[in-house]
């Protein structure tokens, strides 16, 4: 760290900025696995079962453009957490993944995988092959939409608030719109 000036208030807001980067560095990395993960094991998991193609490569490489990158933008541009600095320091020797990150990403991703090929199973069953992918579509882009405001924060979403992150709300209704236009 190279001090401009000779205030030492400046040290805490780098340590205070620093420490909001490396939250939401994991927050976009949380994100993007997990829902990549998701989409794996729908795909995956349905061929695995015998099923048709849960959703088609259009619909994939749509999910992964715009319901995947734009709240993992917004998720890098979260405002600090209020108690950001009554944090202990992290340990320099452990990685991003550490404390149980991993195995958060991969429960989260089964889940929206699991939950999505479930939609596309209820759909198939009830209507027929193109209603069931675009069940599945829609769905997993909702469910990825909402896992993105639960990355948000430990606690709950209703303390953080839904409109903190303007960004993030914004990828939300820009998804939205999408979804129903189609």
């Amino acid at each position: 760290m190279i001090l401009t000036d000779d205030n030492f208030v400046t040290i805490v807001e780098a340590v205070k900025q620093g420490r909001s980067i490396y939250d939401n560095i994991r927050k976009a990395i949380h994100f993007l696995i997990a829902t990549n993960i998701g989409e794996i094991v729908t795909i995956f998991l349905g061929l695995l079962l015998g099923m048709n193609s849960p959703l088609l490569a259009i619909q994939l490489l749509w999910i992964n453009l715009v319901t995947d990158s734009l709240p993992a933008i917004a998720l890098g541009l979260e405002p600090e957490d209020k108690n950001i600095m009554n944090r202990k320091p992290k340990d320099s020797k452990k990685g991003i993944f550490s404390d149980g990150l991993w195995s958060k990403i991969v429960v989260e991703g089964t889940m929206i995988g699991v939950l999505t090929l479930l939609i596309f199973s209820i759909g198939n069953k009830l209507y027929n092959i193109d209603t069931a992918r675009t069940m599945a579509f829609v769905s997993l882009g909702l469910i990825e939409m909402v896992h993105s405001f639960n990355i948000r924060s430990e606690g709950s979403i209703f303390k953080v608030g839904f409109f903190k992150n303007k960004y993030l709300f914004g990828a939300f209704i820009l998804r939205t719109y999408n979804a129903n236009s189609e």
